[in-house]
């Protein structure tokens, strides 16, 4: 349980930070505990999307929820515009978006807690994605 917790304070405090650490791109490459399922996608499949980097991480482990939520929570603050959804009180989505990085990369960060509607899976889900698009471009090309 406290590699899980680890795992997850060290990959949220990456997505939130000026950029990604080594150690956070290890997590995102698939280095992680069996309770938290994670993906990261670079190269010629996001050129369509602008993107440079697709990662996700989701966990069905009803222990985590809470801490993450809090964890996201902490840390809008530093998004620079956003747009969250709450299902009585608690975060039901986010999507932030972050100054850009030294490479003129925009960061985003997405935050779903499924588990707060009865006709969805009960788990939680980050994506964190880096590239060109603006925050309107990005939504346009996902909601297609």
């Amino acid at each position: 349980m406290k590699r899980i917790l680890t795992t997850i304070i060290i990959c949220i405090a990456a997505f939130s930070a000026e950029a990604q650490s080594v150690e956070a791109a290890d997590i995102l490459n698939g280095k992680m505990a069996k309770q938290v399922e994670s993906s990261c996608i670079e190269g010629s499949s996001l050129k369509p999307y602008h993107l440079t980097l697709f990662s996700t991480v989701s966990t069905s482990d009803r222990k985590l929820f809470n801490y993450i939520e809090e964890v996201v929570k902490s840390n809008e603050h530093k998004a620079i515009d956003k747009e969250c959804g709450y299902i009585n009180g608690k975060l039901y989505y986010g999507f932030y978006q972050f100054k850009p990085n030294e490479d003129g990369k925009y960061r985003y960060l997405f935050y779903r807690n499924s588990s707060l509607r009865d006709d969805e899976p009960s788990e939680v889900t980050i994506v964190y994605m880096e590239g060109y698009p603006t925050l309107d471009e990005l939504k346009k090309m996902f909601q297609k």
